[in-house]
Formats: C-alpha cells, structure tokens, sequence
C-alpha cells in the first residue's frame, strides 16, 4: 500500500511587539490531502505549552492516554500544559491556527487559575464564551494565510487592555521552560518571591508546581530530539537534555509517555502525521 504523504504548509506569523509578552509563536499549518480519504493519527506528548488551537474546515477527534474511543474536539481549543499524552485523528484537509503562549501567559489572557484547564483541552467558546465565534467567523472568511495571521494578532491586540501587567514572575517561568535544571530557589529569586510563594504562584499560572513544570519541559525536549534525531543513542540523549543519567531519561519516559524510549521510537517510524512541532525550529 502506498503511503499518504500530505502537502503542509506551515508559515511562522511575525509577532506584533505589544503581543511578544504575551504570545511566543503563531503558526499557521495548511495540510492538503488533495481527493483522498484519510484517516491519520498522531501523538500529542506532554507539553509544557499553553495554548490555543484554531481549526478551520475539519473538527479533529482525539483520545487520551487509557481511553478506548476517539472524541470530537471544538474547532477552538484551549490547552493548558500536558503531563498526560493522548493521540489526535484527522480525516480532511485543514487550516490549523497553533498559538503558543509564553510561560503563563494563558493565566494573564483568562484571569482564571490554569488549574482550571490543567492537563486537559476545552472549548475556548465555554472557557471565554462567545465571543470565539466572532473570531472564528473573521478566520474562515480570510482570503489568505496573511489575512488569517491579520484576524488572529487583531483579536489578541484587541484583548491587551484586560491581560494583567507582566511581573517578574513571568520572566521568570519563561527562564525556567528554557532552562529547566536551574535551581527552584534561583528561579524563585528571579521572580522575587519567595520559594514558597513563587510554589503557590506557579500552580495559578502552569496549573502545577514548578519542580514538575521543568520535568515536563526537559522530558519534552527529549521527545523532540527523538524524532529529530532518530539515530542518537538514549545516553547521548540523555547528557544533552540534561538528565542526570541515563535512568532518570528511562523514568521520566516511562511516566510520561506510557511507553519505554525504545517502544516510542518504533511509534515514531510508524507515525503518519506530526501534530506536535517544534516551534521554536519552524
């Protein structure tokens, strides 16, 4: 049988100034699968990412980690990050809108606590109400992928007046999800907090503790470079991600992504579509 390979496309938006606080990466992803028929599914692993997906011309359907059956997603959804992993279905082709948050910035767009929307994807409709729809609506009338990236920067500019003030705090988390081995005490001065209320801050605006937050962070870069480099061995991989050996890669793997290191990679080969990108590569 003949492999499907889709046509993507992904464009890399210019963040307008005011946004960059708020947002690190836009991307817009066309994927054409032309006549055909299809029925792909890829993995979506535990992320540190915030963020929110738009999906124009299909609803995807997804499945976590231990579930039987595949769901159908909103065409906006709102995700905070991820500790468990889960598997998306698509069957047409589509546009998909990727905003990816910095570190928080979720928190300081909703004002509610990310505790709310922890390890999990919901409707941004019953999360910000219905507003989403009149973005919606401005996104499929688009003529092009430039005019997308227009509506989509506009409805956030749109949106800065009630966003809260960023604080060191937030400068702080972003250091962390770069540097993820840095000392909690180090970080928490960063944030000129005390650890304790740099601990309670961090569950408001990650959904979970900061120790926990910069597993995720180093377990998913890990991810990344297995399907980037598919060749590099587990204690290669294991030193330049930062693990302390190659044991706490295997544990952090185990936990993680349900599967051993050597299982996900067999996956990886047999995987028809990558969902999940490396945006700050793109």
């Amino acid at each position: 049988m003949t492999k499907l390979t889709p046509k993507i496309h992904s464009v890399q938006c210019a963040i307008h100034p005011a946004l960059r606080s708020l947002i690190r990466h836009i991307v817009i992803i066309e994927v054409d699968f032309g006549n055909n028929g299809v029925s792909l599914a890829g993995n979506y692993m535990p992320s540190p990412e915030q963020a929110m997906f738009i999906n124009l011309y299909t609803r995807f359907k997804s499945k976590k980690s231990g579930e039987m059956n595949f769901n159908t997603i909103s065409s906006c959804t709102l995700m905070g990050a991820q500790i468990t992993p889960f598997k998306l279905l698509v069957e047409e082709s589509h546009i998909a809108v990727s905003i990816i948050f910095q570190p928080g910035g979720l928190n300081r767009l909703l004002n509610i606590p990310i505790t709310e929307i922890f390890d999990n994807g919901y409707s941004a409709r019953e999360v910000i109400g219905n507003e989403i729809e009149e973005l919606l609506d401005e996104s499929h009338d688009a003529i092009s992928l430039d005019e997308l990236d227009r509506v989509v920067q506009s409805y956030f500019l749109k949106k800065l007046s009630k966003v809260k003030e960023s604080s060191p705090i937030d400068f702080a988390l972003q250091y962390l999800l770069i540097n993820y081995n840095t000392n909690m005490d180090t970080i928490a001065g960063m944030a000129c907090m005390s650890t304790r209320n740099f601990e309670r801050k961090c569950k408001e605006r990650l959904g979970m503790p900061p120790k926990m937050y910069a597993r995720i962070a180093r377990f998913h870069k890990a991810y990344k470079m297995i399907e980037s480099k598919p060749i590099i061995t587990w204690a290669d991989l294991s030193y330049e991600v930062g693990y302390f050996d190659q044991t706490h890669f295997i544990k952090d793997f185990k936990e993680f992504a349900r599967l051993t290191p050597s299982l996900q990679h067999k996956e990886l080969a047999d995987e028809h579509l990558q969902f999940q990108l490396d945006w700050d590569k793109i």
